[in-house]
């Protein structure tokens, strides 16, 4: 989904590359790329249950990745700040883990998270999260290399993920795994996000729905979601599943059908779709359609989880009613697919 350049209670502590042209999760605009489109506080020890808090039934996710910086050329900044009341959840896209001799050991896209370019998104996301929607951090996408080196040398690489979650003050992490990462490290990975940050903190992954469609063992080298969910599904929020890039479509309910089929609860998968129809990426849905999609996936299973768009930046205005201009339009017209009473 993003790029880049370069199950038990108990007690714990809570602490609050190239990219594939292929794929439209390996798009950034930066100067040089032949893409295209692309903290906390510690608390006294008590008893806090490990399984992730309940949240909204339906949620809203945007993901953010193109337009986060200002300074540059050719990508102006676009503020997320629209988002307020339309999306639950806005997604900063996309970290990555790099070899330190050659990159800082953690980016987002292609610098430091705390390059300058990066600090109206920083403020922006504040605010909103002040405004009551979740700030994550979307690890990982096309661009290969951070799943391999967590697999390599895990207690080299996951401090830099923790640490920039407490620096950012970030609400969850969405877990983007785009090449082969074992079920022990993954384990490991989501044990630890749910130690060090407790019950609150949102824990999601992006697969294909193809991928949670899957029997046991039948996604392998890849992650294997059914296997995963069973094991640690308690520490999983929910799924973005990306509906879009000949990974399943959302012109009808079949392929999100397909998931429920394989015992994944609605309640725990939400379905992503692309926001624009000029992204280079096939699966684009015009949005009476989706919207029509999205209404019967919640009449027809009252848990649905709900739906995201990549990406927020590049969002087409689809021209809702009572709705912003502008790309917060496409999420505002997602969420009328919610609400009763809407066209």
């Amino acid at each position: 989904m993003a790029a880049d350049d370069p199950g038990p209670s108990g007690s714990v502590p809570l602490i609050v590359n190239e990219g594939d042209n292929n794929n439209i999760a390996g798009r950034d605009l930066i100067v040089g790329n032949n893409n295209t489109v692309g903290a906390g506080h510690t608390i006294t020890q008590g008893s806090l249950p490990l399984t992730p808090a309940p949240s909204a039934t339906r949620h809203v996710v945007a993901f953010y990745q193109t337009g986060t910086t200002t300074g540059d050329p050719g990508q102006p900044y676009v503020s997320p700040a629209p988002l307020a009341g339309q999306a639950d959840v806005v997604e900063v896209a996309a970290f990555h883990l790099n070899d330190p001799a050659q990159y800082p050991i953690l980016t987002l896209n292609s610098d430091a998270p705390s390059a300058a370019k990066y600090a109206p998104m920083w403020r922006d996301v504040a605010a909103l999260q002040a405004k009551g929607l979740k700030a994550t951090a979307l690890l990982g996408g096309a661009a290969p290399g951070t799943y391999t080196r967590l697999d390599q040398n895990f207690t080299m690489y996951y401090p830099a993920i923790r640490d920039a979650l407490r620096t950012y003050k970030l609400d969850g992490i969405d877990l983007d795994v785009e090449e082969p990462f074992t079920e022990a490290t993954a384990e490991r990975l989501i044990n630890q996000l749910r130690t060090d940050f407790g019950p609150s903190f949102l824990i999601t992954l992006a697969p294909s729905p193809t991928s949670l469609a899957e029997d046991n063992g039948n996604n392998l080298p890849q992650l294997d979601y059914r296997t995963l969910e069973n094991n640690v599904g308690t520490k999983i929020n929910w799924y973005n599943a990306q509906f879009y890039c000949d990974n399943g479509s959302l012109t009808d309910t079949s392929d999100y059908d397909a998931i429920i089929q394989n015992n994944f609860p609605a309640s725990k998968v939400v379905a992503a779709a692309i926001t624009n129809s000029d992204l280079n990426c096939a699966g684009y849905i015009p949005m009476p359609t989706l919207q029509t999609t999205l209404r019967t996936l919640a009449t027809k299973y009252p848990a649905f989880a709900g739906a995201a768009g990549w990406e927020y930046a590049l969002s087409a205005d689809v021209n809702e009613p009572g709705c912003p201009t502008g790309p917060a339009n496409w999420y505002c017209a997602v969420r009328h697919s919610f609400t009763a009473n809407t066209p």
